[in-house]
């Protein structure tokens, strides 16, 4: 097979240029031939190899590489080429392309019930403002309650939990790794342990409830010591990272139900569960219980969060009042021209329930 070289870099000159220039520890021995992969099918111009994607870039690939409704798609790549030229700051600048896109976006991608979307780059940032949007929720609550003083900083998050490694995240993110929080300061807030399903079922069912109901009275234990400071409580539907942990629909649905008690919000930290993966387009679709906020990114392309009708409670929420969450680019254009073509795809093929 031909090399592709690019301005005179061969395949060959790849991991020397990476290593010099680049922390580059970690990265699969191989160089991804970005024209000749297709779907799944991902080739190493390095060997020629065939190799079938169980990878799925993070699992952050949708349609998988190249799809052909893309490829051919004549008007969608004139709109990638547009977005792509220039960066656009699209929390201050108006776009057809941004409205197309969110036309498919609410059309496709918005659960029921849910009312507001925000957008940024990055998946621990989406969880970030989501973390935002429910400190800003749980203080203006307080006050309304008669605190003079700001109260309600603290999450509630999980054993095994991967979140993100940015700011706030980094005082949830505990998987086995501990490379990615040590050293860098973290908040002292409340983490209950993840009552995960062990298959099959029906042969470890009753540690699963013991384990459901332990996790169920740590997080009322400290609902009750820490009284009106828990913002949130933050979960993945399904741990990733974490080890492909599993839990019951019944246990996110107690879950929700401390949250209403607590005047606290339910976040699912989506970020790798969306779009498809567990055969809906969002995992707690699939579960059947619907939390007050979603953060999600990867194979949407561009991240952000949605919020549903719990936020309202509050009149000054951040959906409401400029400025409170917010960023340079309002997430990225291109990304938003990809992810739009995808959702249309997914419409088209009827890919996901």
């Amino acid at each position: 097979m031909e090399a592709v070289a690019v301005d005179g870099i061969t395949p060959q000159d790849v991991q020397a240029i990476y290593m010099e220039h680049l922390n580059a520890q970690g990265m699969m021995p191989m160089v991804l031939d970005m024209k000749r992969s297709r779907g799944v099918e991902l080739y190493d111009q390095l060997s020629g190899r065939r190799l079938l994607d169980f990878f799925g870039f993070y699992a952050s690939s949708a349609v998988g590489m190249n799809h052909p409704k893309m490829l051919s798609d004549k008007a969608f790549m004139e709109r990638l080429t547009e977005a792509a030229l220039n960066k656009i700051t699209n929390s201050d600048v108006r776009t057809v392309h941004m409205a197309r896109f969110l036309k498919t976006f609410y059309r496709v991608a918005m659960p029921d019930h849910f009312r507001y979307a925000f957008f940024i780059e990055g998946g621990a940032l989406a969880v970030e403002n989501a973390l935002k949007a429910a400190f800003d929720w749980k203080v203006r609550k307080n006050f309304e309650k008669g605190y003079r003083r700001e109260i309600g900083f603290q999450v509630m998050h999980f054993d095994q939990a991967f979140h993100g490694r940015s700011g706030y995240t980094l005082s949830l993110t505990n998987t086995s790794d501990p490379r990615k929080t040590m050293y860098f300061p973290k908040f002292d807030w409340p983490r209950v342990l993840n009552p995960k399903v062990v298959f099959p079922v029906e042969a470890h069912l009753e540690d699963i409830e013991r384990r459901e109901q332990l996790a169920l009275r740590q997080a009322k234990h400290y609902f009750h010591t820490r009284k009106d400071e828990i913002a949130c409580i933050i979960i993945e539907p399904i741990q990733g990272e974490g080890g492909d942990n599993h839990f019951r629909p019944s246990f996110l649905q107690a879950l929700k139900d401390l949250a209403l008690e607590n005047e606290a919000l339910l976040i699912f930290d989506e970020v790798q569960t969306g779009v498809g993966l567990t055969g809906a387009f969002w995992a707690h679709q699939a579960l059947g219980v619907e939390p007050d906020l979603i953060a999600f990114g990867k194979k949407t392309q561009v991240c952000g969060i949605l919020a549903g009708p719990r936020i309202d409670e509050v009149e000054d929420n951040v959906f409401h009042v400029g400025s409170r969450i917010n960023s340079t680019w309002g997430g990225n254009l291109v990304d938003m021209v990809r992810f739009d073509r995808i959702m249309e795809i997914i419409e088209e093929d009827d890919l996901v329930g």
